[in-house]
């Protein structure tokens, strides 16, 4: 998600890792599924992206009760 919405926005992952407050190697391993934020700056990218990209989003148990509440909301 946020990988896309990087590319979308015609800027390099430099300057959105300054956005966010880490290093380009910190965000390559996000992007890359290596590394899961902490709370404070999966916060900041929820701001960042203006929801798109939810803070509980990088918490696997969240994001899997997300899509199966979206799910049940669906049928």
């Amino acid at each position: 998600m946020l990988a896309q919405i990087i590319i979308n926005s015609g800027e390099t992952r430099t300057i959105w890792a300054k956005r966010i407050g880490v290093s380009k190697s910190y965000l390559s391993d996000l992007l890359n599924g290596n590394r899961q934020p902490g709370l404070d700056v999966a916060v900041r990218i929820e701001r960042l992206t203006q929801g798109a990209v939810p803070a509980t989003s990088w918490v696997p148990e969240a994001a899997e009760a997300s899509t199966l509440e979206n799910k049940d909301a669906a049928a």
